[in-house]
C-alpha cells in the first residue's frame, strides 16, 4: 500500500510539476510574442537611425562629388588659362623679336650713314670750300666784265 500511496504521491507530484510546466510554458509563449515585438521595434528604430544616417552620408557624397566636379572644372579652366596666356606670351615674344630687328636694321643702317657722312664731313666741307671759290670768281669775274664795260 506505501508503494501505491507512494505511487500515487508521485503521480500526484508529476501531474503538479506537468501543470506547473504547463504554466510555465504559457507564460514563457505568451511572452514571447511581446519579446518579438520588442526585439521588432528595436530593430525598427536601428534601421531608421540607420536610413537617416545613410541619407546624410549621401547628401554629404553629394556635396563632396559637386566639390570635386567644381574643383576639376577649375583646374580645366586654369589649364586653359595658362595654355592661353603662354600663346599670348609666345606672339608678344615673335612680335618683339620682329620688332627687335627692324630696330636692329635701322639702326645698323643709321650707322652706315653716320659712318658715310663722318667720312665724307671732309670731302663736304672741301666741297663747300670749292663752291665758295668758285661763288668768288664768278662774282670777281663778273666785277671785272662789268668793270671793263664801265671803262
Amino acid at each position: 500500500m506505501l508503494t501505491c500511496a507512494y505511487s500515487h504521491e508521485t503521480s500526484d507530484n508529476q501531474e503538479e510539476l506537468s501543470l506547473t510546466n504547463q504554466q510555465l510554458i504559457i507564460q514563457a509563449l505568451s511572452n514571447v510574442p511581446i519579446q518579438f515585438q520588442q526585439k521588432e521595434k528595436s530593430l525598427q528604430m536601428e534601421n531608421t537611425k540607420l536610413k537617416n544616417e545613410n541619407t546624410e552620408l549621401q547628401s554629404q557624397l553629394n556635396k563632396l562629388e559637386n566639390k570635386h566636379q567644381e574643383l576639376i572644372n577649375e583646374i580645366q579652366d586654369l589649364r586653359q588659362l595658362v595654355k592661353r596666356v603662354h600663346q599670348e606670351g609666345e606672339i608678344q615674344i615673335q612680335y618683339q623679336k620682329q620688332r627687335n630687328q627692324q630696330l636692329q636694321y635701322k639702326n645698323e643702317s643709321l650707322t652706315k650713314a653716320l659712318v658715310n657722312l663722318q667720312n665724307n664731313l671732309e670731302t663736304f666741307a672741301q666741297l663747300k670750300n670749292l663752291s665758295g671759290f668758285l661763288e668768288d670768281c664768278e662774282i670777281s669775274e663778273q666785277n671785272a666784265i662789268e668793270n671793263g664795260s664801265i671803262q
